[in-house]
């Protein structure tokens, strides 16, 4: 188990830690006849990480059936040749798999990625590689300890077989983060950090790989929610609630919407296009003109 120290896993020790999807609730909750249309499902643990479901490989050949496009963000560590091999075969050229690695080598990456294992992390890499083709990215954050080192993370990069590279800039410093005054893993040169409310990223383009073209959505139709503007994606979590974007219950900010609906807003117990379709949903998008949330102005209202 990583325990990245930022990580809400880490940080908020939900009671739904370690929790996951089995193939057939996975089914339940994501029929056939919702999946037809879908064009594309990102698989992004908000406090794990989505290749440890021990039946992930099952769950992504369900989804490939329609042909949906996936993105799946992982640390990578620990999974066996096999494993890759089997999830590469899986993939095809529109799908991406994005590794979160902040080091060069196992001491530095687990400065941060606490109980990875870096040599797994590239072999995976590889294999991964050997067997599709898949896009697949490698994400590092800037830190103190990296950020002197980000060329020597991308050339490793480069060496494991990667499409691109990119350098994430975090939030995540000073504050409560700070020991008697100073922040041990905030970067030293200003540039390398970010004093918004959402991470900002650089990416290099390594292969000569053709760029899959974005899936087009409809024209923005709100002056500043990202929700309703396509451009951050409905998100569910690992207890089947359903938010308006990944932030939504991050658990940093009391949240009365989600308390107030919590039962209604469960695709384990009611199907998606029920939730979809219900009238709470209305009262929210008033609220973002009346009464915001305080993560929709976090994240969406002040971000501008």
């Amino acid at each position: 188990m990583l325990k990245c120290p930022r990580c809400p896993r880490t940080e908020l020790k939900p009671e739904v830690l370690n929790q996951e999807y089995t193939l057939e609730e996975f089914k339940t909750a994501f029929s056939s006849n919702t999946l037809s249309s879908v064009k594309k499902i990102i698989f992004c643990g908000d406090i794990g990480d989505p290749i440890y479901a021990t039946e992930f490989l099952e769950i992504v050949e369900y989804v490939k059936q329609f042909k949906i496009q996936l993105v799946i963000v992982t640390n990578g560590s620990y999974k066996k040749d096999p494993w890759w091999a089997k999830f590469g075969s899986l993939l095809d050229y529109h799908d991406m798999v994005q590794f979160s690695v902040d080091g060069w080598d196992n001491d530095s990456n687990n400065m941060y990625r606490i109980n990875s294992d870096y040599d797994s992390i590239i072999n995976g890499i590889k294999v991964l590689r050997e067997n599709s083709s898949c896009n697949i990215n490698w994400s590092s954050i800037y830190f103190n300890f990296n950020e002197d080192h980000m060329d020597l993370i991308k050339a490793q990069a480069t060496n494991a077989g990667v499409d691109q590279w990119q350098a994430v800039r975090s939030t995540k410093f000073d504050g409560r983060y700070s020991i008697d005054g100073q922040d041990p893993l905030k970067p030293k040169n200003y540039e390398n950090q970010n004093f918004g409310t959402v991470y900002t990223k650089n990416i290099t383009i390594i292969s000569n790989r053709k760029k899959v073209g974005e899936i087009k959505y409809a024209n923005n139709s709100h002056s500043w929610a990202k929700c309703l503007n396509w451009k951050k994606e409905l998100f569910i979590n690992v207890e089947g609630l359903i938010f308006p974007c990944p932030w939504f219950n991050s658990g940093y900010q009391f949240n009365d919407f989600v308390q107030k609906y919590k039962e209604k807003l469960n695709v384990r117990t009611r199907s998606l296009n029920e939730i979809l379709d219900d009238e709470l949903w209305e009262e929210f998008i008033v609220r973002l003109e009346t009464m915001p949330l305080e993560i929709c102005k976090i994240k969406c209202k002040n971000d501008r």
